[in-house]
């Protein structure tokens, strides 16, 4: 493997030149210990004075940079995923969604690069929504979810490859199929105003200078397949992550998320992911604020407990590092009054491969 040395700058941390080269501070310490004599080994988390320079992989850049058409991806698989919503006011069930979705994604583990493309898409509700707003998203996240990217060492995504592909394809779509949409042609009609604004949002969400790689995450699908289990079988660091609440929008959330390895056994890794939650006090009023706001109407009920449950179980291929199956549940709620929850389902299709 090709190395670095990289001179240490006034300012510089451990924690800020891992980030730089899409690291975490236990992988920069072990490869550079493992090139650096004796005496300029680290042994904590903070830099000796004595020591001006670090060892540091270097990045093959020459790889991210060729035509998408002549990478080679040695790992190709589709993969069918089923996404069920429901919701519920005072335990009655008020509202049912269910999505599926087929995949196509391959990887290049080695150069740490990555391709996803929906390829289908169909959904149905109770009560009856109007499928026209589905019909525009579908094509919206047709777009977003053609994607080239590059990952960090982490397994997530680390940087959007085709950003001006997917800013062509938006505003080829806004300026042809756009307008000939029903949904949009029915806001036309009663809400012009309501085109601006999706307009400006789409323009803003598939810009080129757009940095929405953290996005990509929030979607079950990339947040089941990228994850740090892709270069690591053994070592899983806990990490924070922002959720957006479903029954308090647009409040976040800070979870923390913590890996159990369950089994590796057969060639097949089974990874547990469990998220908690810490509510302060002030973000606690802010959620009875937004309840009042949201539910209180409806539900007739004041404020009660909040809670969730964020759980996953992902089973990997070890010699691929594809995901072969998994798990995702969601469920969050004020007790008794409001809850959300979410099942989602992947599975890595054996018959209709790539």
């Amino acid at each position: 493997m090709e190395v670095i040395k990289y001179e240490i700058k006034r300012g510089d941390t451990l924690l800020t030149i891992a980030k730089e080269f899409g690291l975490t501070i236990n992988e920069l310490l072990d490869f550079h210990n493992s090139q650096a004599i004796l005496t300029q080994q680290i042994f904590n988390t903070h830099i000796p004075v004595h020591i001006k320079e670090l060892f540091i992989p270097a990045k093959k850049e020459e790889t991210k940079n060729k035509p998408f058409e002549q990478i080679d991806f040695q790992q190709k698989a589709r993969y069918r995923c089923e996404q069920i919503n429901t919701s519920k006011f005072n335990n009655n069930l008020v509202h049912y969604f269910n999505q599926r979705f087929q995949y196509l994604l391959k990887l290049n583990l080695e150069e740490k690069i990555g391709f996803v493309k929906l390829e289908d898409y169909s959904k149905e509700s109770s009560p009856k929504v109007s499928e026209e707003v589905f019909d525009f998203i579908e094509e919206t996240e047709k777009i977003k979810n053609n994607v080239f990217f590059s990952l960090n060492t982490s397994g997530k995504i680390q940087k959007i490859l085709n950003k001006k592909r997917i800013q062509k394809d938006w505003e080829e779509f806004r300026t042809t199929k756009f307008l000939e949409m029903p949904f949009i042609e029915s806001l036309e009609k009663n809400n012009p105003k309501a085109i601006e604004e999706l307009t400006a949002m789409g323009d803003s969400q598939f810009s080129e200078n757009t940095s929405n790689e953290e996005e990509y995450w929030r979607n079950f699908f990339y947040f089941s397949c990228f994850d740090q289990y892709l270069y690591s079988k053994d070592k899983f660091e806990t990490i924070d992550f922002d959720f957006i609440s479903t029954i308090l929008p647009p409040l976040i959330l800070p979870l923390k998320i913590r890996y159990d390895k369950l089994e590796e056994k057969n060639g097949i890794l089974t990874v547990r992911k469990i998220a908690d939650v810490s509510i302060s006090e002030s973000l606690k009023k802010e959620m009875i604020d937004r309840y009042n706001e949201l539910h209180k109407n409806m539900v007739k009920y004041e404020f009660t407990e909040y809670k969730i449950i964020f759980r996953s179980t992902i089973e990997i291929d070890i010699n691929s590092g594809l995901v072969i199956s998994g798990k995702v549940v969601l469920k969050e709620e004020v007790s008794d009054n409001v809850e959300n929850e979410c099942i989602y389902t992947i599975k890595k299709l054996e018959n209709f491969t790539p």
